[in-house]
């Protein structure tokens, strides 16, 4: 049997509906009140003759909700193979919750729903979705269409390391991803229809707050990657002042050198030390070609204006790289599912 874990905060009738239908279509239901206090014990009530109620004294925030809810699994629920996080709102289908499971039980550990795109979108989720879009795959190498989908699907076997993963708000889900790009977690995605309920309102994510929240979050955890960004920059300084182009050919492929032996010291010891990586390899095979592509730019500079340095002409290809960057994510990401 599959869990449906829903962590939910003030939630309103819609709440006894999903809960009711889950049940009938024989899920075991998880949900979790995450501190919506005593005007919404009624509906929490009702909803306990469907599914598991946990309670927060305290609002705590959604990823802390999501976390306690999949400790109960763990520890509670032994039967379970695979749980999948659903919203509260009315804004997944119990059909969609079906076919994630089936995803799961085809022998996927993470399944990701992607929202189909609709022109009566909110603007604001129009916008937040591509931002994260860009930061995403820059940061991880990795492109996703959708990365903000509350409705999920995990094997319990990963539950041990999803409680470990940072922050207790809504910057824990895309913490998640990034967490699953480290540790080579493959992420299968299922196409869903976008369902905004009056234009979104009953949602609780704060646009401005939580949004600065995901970001700030993201980056504490790619620190790895600017400070062997920023020990590439010292490398080709120093060497611009002592060699010009003389010794380019070693200076810029040394600068990803020392970008990926900082990175991968500062990701193993410090901001994943609790949690095992597995992309040591992958990260290795970008930066020899990422830094092939900087030398010939460099190179291809030095013909056209021999008279700028090598650090500006290094940080002028580097800039120019990176919406090529994106862009080969995302053509990757199209090509890949064009195949299945």
């Amino acid at each position: 049997m599959d869990t449906v874990l829903i962590p939910a905060y003030e939630p309103d009738s819609q709440l006894i509906l999903l809960t009711r239908q889950l049940k009938e279509a024989g899920f075991s239901v998880v949900v979790v009140d995450d501190g919506s206090g005593v005007a919404y014990r009624e509906i929490f009530e009702k909803a306990a003759q469907y599914a598991h109620i946990l309670t927060h004294k305290h609002n705590r925030g959604k990823g802390a909700a999501l976390k306690t809810g999949m400790a109960y699994i763990r520890d509670q629920l032994p039967q379970s193979e695979h749980f999948i996080t659903c919203d509260a709102d009315g804004q997944h289908r119990v059909e969609d919750v079906i076919r994630v499971s089936r995803q799961l039980q085809a022998g996927h550990k993470f399944v990701l729903t992607i929202r189909k795109r609709r022109k009566d979108i909110p603007l604001r989720s129009r916008v937040g979705n591509f931002m994260s879009r860009v930061v995403y795959a820059l940061l991880t190498k990795r492109y996703l269409s959708d990365n903000q989908s509350g409705l999920r699907g995990f094997a319990c076997s990963q539950i041990d390391w999803l409680v470990q993963v940072e922050k207790d708000n809504y910057d824990y889900e895309m913490n998640v991803l990034y967490y699953a790009a480290k540790k080579a977690i493959p992420v299968s995605t299922i196409l869903i229809d976008a369902i905004y309920i009056n234009n979104n309102q009953s949602s609780h994510f704060q646009p401005v707050k939580d949004t600065v929240r995901i970001y700030r979050s993201l980056f504490s955890l790619a620190i790895g990657q600017f400070i062997g960004l920023l020990a590439a920059e010292l490398w080709v300084i120093v060497a611009s002042v002592l060699f010009g182009y003389k010794h380019l050919l070693f200076t810029v492929p040394g600068a990803g050198v020392v970008a990926y032996g900082v990175n991968m010291i500062a990701n193993r010891f410090f901001v994943f030390r609790n949690v095992r990586c597995f992309d040591q390899f992958t990260l290795l095979i970008h930066q020899i070609i990422a830094y092939f592509l900087y030398t010939l730019g460099c190179l291809l500079v030095f013909f056209i204006c021999p008279q700028m340095p090598l650090w500006l002409s290094f940080n002028l290809i580097y800039l120019v790289c990176i919406p090529l960057r994106y862009w080969l994510y995302k053509f990757t990401y199209i090509a890949l599912r064009t195949q299945e």
